[in-house]
């Protein structure tokens, strides 16, 4: 990696014009994970603490252009999230993670990007830059 890439990288708030939806079961996680992309990465982060929450902002016409999501929640699983969410946004990027090995097929299968627990800062940062820069500027649905 060059100067110019790593300092792009880490760079302050280098992904500030993205709107995430953060989806976590755990509330302590899903704090951790909403307060690392909201104020070290600068995205503007929505938070849902279940599969059915997450699908209440998607059908609200929020401004959404990540998902990130665990595979594993009660009630609605990651990968039943990511085929009902699909149905509705197509193109949005999608990273689910999972603190289970055996889980990283399933989502691999159904065209998902995979991040498994425990994972670093830079590791969700590289993630996160590189399915966003797939679509850098999203357009509205108004």
């Amino acid at each position: 990696m060059g100067w110019a890439e790593k300092n792009r990288m880490t760079s302050p708030l280098p992904l500030r014009r993205f709107t995430v939806l953060v989806v976590e079961d755990d509330h302590t996680t899903l704090k951790a994970f909403s307060q690392v992309i909201a104020q070290v990465f600068g995205c503007t982060v929505v938070s849902a603490s279940s599969g059915e929450a997450a699908l209440r902002v998607i059908a609200s016409g929020e401004k959404i252009d990540l998902l990130f999501s665990d595979v594993v929640m009660p009630e609605m699983d990651g990968l039943t999230l990511v085929r009902l969410v699909r149905a509705q946004l197509p193109g949005l990027p999608i990273i689910l993670t999972t603190g289970f090995y055996d889980q990283i097929e399933s989502v691999t299968s159904i065209g998902v990007i995979p991040l498994l627990k425990p994972f670093t800062r830079e590791q969700l940062e590289a993630v996160f830059a590189e399915q966003l820069s797939l679509f850098p500027v999203r357009p509205s649905l108004d």
